[in-house]
């Protein structure tokens, strides 16, 4: 498929209904299980204004797993302990003042919006990220934080206190994510809601990927990736969806056609 994010001559109209401007950007901590198992402990939140880049209105809760124990590697990770949970409200109770919002961003939005199941419109900063910022060396949160870089001086004050990998930690670096993705592809679409709905679409597609995650070309950029490999992967049973997605991509903008049929059985 063509780029989503290609400049585009600004045409504004003054009868467009006007698009939220706020997104609530969110982060889920969780007992780290199964999914079928998983809980979430943790909530955080700030709201981001993409008209005037202000980020305000942080939230965070604790949250009762219902029983569900801590997986040890995730407590590692986020440092929260079955004592700390101890009087946490219900996870229905902790995620009610979090709901409110028309339009939701998350570091990878799927793992988040399976566990919160708000309703509403969810924007993918990963992916989004992978369209601004294709040659940062990762593209995990906290390596963009690195890499990009990201400026959190003006959110310190939000910051203050908190770790990485905690709910609003994560939250409050994921909204400045997204305001830098947002001044690098804003300029290439028409408006505001020309932005918003070209990015909710990336954000429900696989990934486009920067750089191979595995075989042969692990590392490498797409770009440098031999056509006859990317065709390989098109047409591999079982293969990771970003990476047949980012191919057929690839080959598309190659002007090939994409995935050949495979040949006939005798």
């Amino acid at each position: 498929m063509i780029d989503l994010f290609p400049p585009v001559p600004t045409t504004p109209s003054l009868f467009a209904e006007q698009p939220p401007t706020k997104v609530r950007v969110i982060d889920t901590e969780t007992a780290g299980q199964r999914l079928e198992e998983d809980a979430v402990i943790e909530i955080g939140s700030v709201d981001l204004d993409l008209a005037t880049g202000e980020i305000g209105n942080a939230m965070q809760s604790l949250c009762d797993p219902a029983g569900v124990p801590i997986n040890p590697h995730a407590r590692r990770v986020h440092r929260i302990t079955d004592a700390m949970l101890e009087g946490a409200p219900s996870f229905t109770e902790a995620a009610a003042p979090f709901r409110d919002a028309e339009v939701f961003a998350a570091q990878r939005a799927a793992f988040d919006r399976s566990r919160l199941r708000f309703t509403g419109r969810w924007l993918c900063t990963h992916k989004l990220a992978l369209r601004a910022f294709p040659s940062a060396k990762a593209h995990g949160l906290q390596s963009l934080v690195k890499y990009v870089p990201l400026d959190l001086s003006p959110v310190e004050h939000l910051l203050a206190g908190l770790s990485p990998h905690r709910a609003l930690y994560d939250a409050v670096c994921t909204a400045v994510l997204l305001r830098d993705i947002t001044r690098v592809l804003l300029p290439r679409c028409h408006d505001l809601a020309d932005f918003l709905d070209r990015a909710e679409r990336v954000s429900n597609e696989p990934a486009l990927l920067a750089k191979l995650r595995f075989g042969r070309y692990k590392g490498v950029e797409i770009a440098k990736v031999p056509d006859d490999y990317l065709d390989w992967l098109t047409r591999e049973p079982g293969m990771d969806a970003d990476a047949v997605f980012t191919a057929r991509h690839h080959l598309k903008l190659r002007g090939i056609r994409g995935a050949r049929a495979l040949p006939t059985r005798v």
